[in-house]
């Protein structure tokens, strides 16, 4: 059983696409009874409605960005987008190519950043709050006591996200068209001129190409709640 601590602080996961942060995140949010932050699925959110929409300018982007409202969905432990649960619209390989692509906007940074700032500080308050994202620990919320940076090799990644697609009955095309998107993704995650994927200076990093989810899960929990009861011993 979990000890009980108070409330009040926010854990930062940083990561690339498929080194499993997204499940790492949601079972760790359960693990320290608190609310999951995934600020990859306020991106996704709008690159659905630039799909939707055939949107496909930096203008038009910021725009979806500004009008989306973002809410917590404790059932789900997802976030609700305008009050609806988007579940697996957010995840097809479209969305998700283009999320990247609508992610390299200055606009829609500081739109959804701004957003993800408000709600983790106003959570906080009550719970603990798992951030979830490419750049928690380094844009975000750089300050904030626990950061991990979460990361797999490629090919596992890339393995990993098409058994995810087959089970969830998704088309996200082969393994190998699958890795390649990765590699690209990352590349352009990692080099974009606003707020790029990096691992922050000092967050602990995991590699978890040979770890369970589960063993994860417990590394990054055993140090949170060790650190805050030395802290409050």
């Amino acid at each position: 059983m979990v000890k009980k601590f108070k409330a009040g602080y926010i854990v930062a996961i940083d990561g690339p696409a498929g080194a499993g942060k997204s499940t790492v995140s949601r079972l760790l949010a359960l693990e320290l009874n608190g609310r999951l932050l995934d600020t990859g699925a306020m991106y996704r959110s709008v690159a659905y409605f630039a799909v939707k929409e055939s949107v496909s300018t930096a203008v038009g982007f910021s725009k979806i960005a500004r009008r989306l409202k973002f809410d917590y969905d404790a059932n789900n432990q997802s976030i609700l987008v305008n009050g609806q649960e988007m579940g697996h619209r957010l995840r097809t390989q479209k969305v998700s190519a283009l999320a990247s692509k609508v992610s390299v906007f200055k606009g829609v940074r500081q739109t959804l950043t701004a957003c993800q700032r408000r709600l983790g500080k106003m959570w906080a308050k009550t719970s603990p709050v798992v951030v979830e994202g490419r750049d928690i620990g380094t844009v975000v919320f750089p300050d904030v006591e626990y950061k991990f940076y979460v990361t797999a090799d490629p090919k596992v990644r890339a393995e990993r996200r098409y058994q995810q697609l087959k089970k969830q009955g998704t088309k996200g095309g082969s393994l190998q068209s699958i890795l390649k998107s990765n590699i690209e993704r990352d590349k352009q995650d990692s080099h974009r001129k606003y707020a790029p994927l990096k691992c922050a200076d000092d967050a602990i990093v995991v590699d978890t190409s040979k770890m369970s989810i589960n063993q994860v899960v417990q590394f990054m929990s055993e140090h949170i709640l060790g650190k805050i009861s030395l802290m409050e011993g």
